[in-house]
């Protein structure tokens, strides 16, 4: 079991009985054994991680490609050595607490870690980097495996074979929190009651996002991390076209890129339509309209380049035109 294992352990059980030690956290910290201010204590380190941007809602609903799947875990860049002294400091006086036992680890792991991080006291910024996880199993079995925090210095480079937080590990994070909208459409003929209604022959427009909606356009999703301009990443869902497509029987679809509404006196070849060829005597036609999305990043170490579909559906009673002989 690694020292994060054993460290965590130890903060899991001591958390629930001790607040903040005079002078220590209060400050908003949400580090492994740091405050929140309000005289409670955390084990583990969440993420610096903030998402933002046109695409972002909390709520994703289009998986990556494989390729572009996000890390389970990684490093992320927390303390200078001041900081680090503290985090230090913090961490012993909840763990002492334990008994007789608990006081000797703590001590001992206090004096190994101040000495630990002492030849780094001279250098500027955030150069303590440490163990972070999504809310996952394969996330939490990380602090089984590594080390608790590694000392990392300058920026590094972008490097798939190490476990810290870089460009391309952020830009995979964003694709995973990008929420696309599903596609809205109207119809011409309008519906009546309800009810969508159209004839055999007769182009049946079909407007999107239609009338009153807000335009399709580019949406994007940044992930970042605060207090560090190098590690930002932004990707970018780019529409490319919709697609038109039913399950009755059809003379003809016509699909543009883009499907303007119809207005009246528009000729058809102007918007997107489907000439249905029979009546739907076995009950309603389903019309469904597919919006094309292509998702890129800033950054090409990231590989994500992923066409995603979104699509919609309406339903619609396609009748014969009846004539009527004078005679």
């Amino acid at each position: 079991m690694t020292i994060a294992a054993v460290l965590l352990a130890a903060l899991m059980t001591a958390i629930p009985t001790y607040a903040d030690p005079i002078g220590g956290a209060g400050d908003g910290d949400t580090s492994g054994g740091g405050g929140d201010g309000n005289g409670n204590f955390e084990a583990w380190v969440r993420s610096q991680v903030r998402f933002s941007g046109s695409g972002y809602d909390g709520t994703p609903n289009t998986a990556p490609s494989t390729n572009a799947e996000p890390v389970h875990c990684w490093y992320e860049p927390r303390y200078d050595y001041a900081g680090m002294q503290e985090w230090t400091r913090r961490i012993r006086f909840v763990w002492h607490h334990q008994g007789p036992e608990d006081q000797r680890d703590a001590l001992e792991w206090y004096n190994d870690t101040l000495e630990d991080i002492k030849p780094y006291e001279n250098e500027p910024g955030k150069v303590f980097w440490f163990l972070t996880a999504d809310d996952t199993d394969a996330g939490w079995d990380c602090f089984n495996a590594k080390e608790l925090w590694i000392h990392v210095g300058a920026q590094p480079p972008i490097d798939p074979r190490d476990d810290l937080i870089d460009q391309a590990d952020l830009a995979r994070m964003a694709r995973a929190n990008l929420t696309l909208p599903t596609p809205t459409f109207e119809l011409n003929p309008p519906a009546a009651d309800g009810v969508y209604r159209s004839y055999v022959g007769l182009e049946t427009m079909v407007s999107v996002p239609g009338p009153g909606a807000p335009p399709v356009g580019e949406l994007g999703v940044t992930a970042a991390i605060a207090g560090v301009p190098y590690l930002t990443a932004t990707i970018t869902a780019v529409p490319e076209g919709v697609t038109i497509t039913t399950d009755g029987a059809v003379d003809t679809i016509r699909n543009q890129t883009t499907c303007p509404n119809y207005s009246a006196g528009m000729k058809p070849d102007d918007g997107c339509y489907i000439q249905f060829a029979r009546a739907s005597t076995g009950g309603p036609y389903t019309i469904t309209v597919t919006q094309h999305w292509r998702v890129t990043s800033n950054v090409p170490a990231a590989g994500i380049n992923d066409e995603v579909v979104m699509d919609s559906q309406k339903t619609i009673v396609v009748d014969e035109i009846q004539s009527v002989a004078n005679g």
